[in-house]
């Protein structure tokens, strides 16, 4: 191949990537949407009390009050906007399909960045296709709270530690177990040798604290309690599924229950986990990123221990892939 070849055959790698990943997202989604038959779907998961909450928030009531949910501020008017825009649930597939196809660019550049194209691609694209299998063409948090993790990760790699910290308090506006995320990140602050957390801490409470306010500020400061109550006191309830409270009941019924669950619902990642594991045993976590990204799966591994929903995988499929895909390195990233 000549070396203008080469160079065209580059221009067109990106574009070819893109164009590739929205056909895949666009696919999935719209058969998401034959399968289910529209919007009703929604009704059956989260989406159904992230809409009525939403559909509060739209009709002048107070959030939190006049409805409860045991989710951060910023996820509800989220979703409110969303609604305010189209009809409940109409935008639904959309909207969390690009999410994963952000999320799917960002892992696409990190695995480049650190393995090269066909490494980050396979990355990219293995998670826009597991995601399918664990819930996460459904409107659930979690789709939003990855995305801006990982582009908490791709600005600490960069060393830009306020940046990752104005993400992670964002994704915590989505997901309360986003929080997890700042070990990891601290761990890349002190192995780079900055010892200033608070570049990291600070934006991220700064935002987290900004969703409340905002509450406190439009709806006064019984709704600002219970968002907090709601956010974080209701956590003991919700760990214990307590139906008396308001919280969707779910607990294990035994040791047995829980096992079954853990095991019917690692069979629908198995072929991501067994590779990214095969592949920690092989190489080991050789470099600072690496070791970040093994953090990232283990503090979200254990949120599946707690309840063992599907979608609480996508938190940390992201990292898994990159971990089975950097089997596919480019010979140069390999040495």
């Amino acid at each position: 191949m000549t070396g203008r070849c080469r160079d065209t055959a580059k221009r067109l790698q990106i574009p070819a990537v893109i164009v590739t990943y929205c056909a895949v997202a666009a696919g999935i989604g719209y058969l998401m949407s034959l399968a289910t038959g529209g919007a009703e779907v929604w009704c059956t998961y989260d989406a159904q009390r992230f809409h009525a909450m939403a559909g509060a928030i739209l009709e002048g009531l107070t959030p939190y009050i006049d409805y409860v949910d045991p989710k951060p501020p910023l996820l509800f008017f989220t979703v409110a906007l969303m609604d305010a825009v189209a009809p409940a649930g109409s935008i639904d597939i959309p909207v969390v399909s690009a999410a994963n196809l952000a999320a799917a660019v960002l892992i696409w550049q990190i695995g480049r960045e650190d393995y090269g194209m066909i490494a980050g691609f396979s990355a990219g694209l293995l998670y826009l296709v597991s995601a399918a299998f664990v819930q996460g063409y459904f409107l659930f948090s979690e789709q939003f709270a990855v995305l801006l993790l990982l582009g908490a990760f791709f600005a600490a790699r960069r060393s830009r530690f306020a940046a990752a910290g104005l993400m992670l308090g964002l994704a915590f506006g989505f997901k309360q177990y986003a929080a997890l995320a700042a070990l990891p990140l601290l761990y890349m602050m002190h192995a780079e040798g900055e010892r200033r957390y608070y570049l990291l801490i600070g934006p991220a409470a700064l935002v987290t604290a900004a969703s409340f306010l905002a509450v406190l500020l439009a709806y006064g400061n019984e709704a600002a309690a219970e968002a907090l109550y709601w956010t974080f006191g209701v956590a003991p309830a919700y760990l214990q599924g307590d139906p008396a409270a308001a919280v969707p009941a779910y607990r294990g019924s035994s040791v047995v229950a829980l096992a079954a669950n853990l095991v019917a619902s690692i069979v629908m990642v198995l072929p991501t986990l067994l590779f990214a594991a095969a592949s920690v045993l092989r190489r080991g976590l050789l470099t600072v990123e690496e070791r970040a990204i093994g953090l990232f799966v283990l503090v979200f591994l254990a949120t599946i221990v707690v309840r063992q929903y599907l979608h609480y995988w996508i938190l940390m499929l992201p990292f898994l892939a990159l971990l089975a895909c950097r089997e596919f390195a480019d010979e140069k990233q390999e040495r």
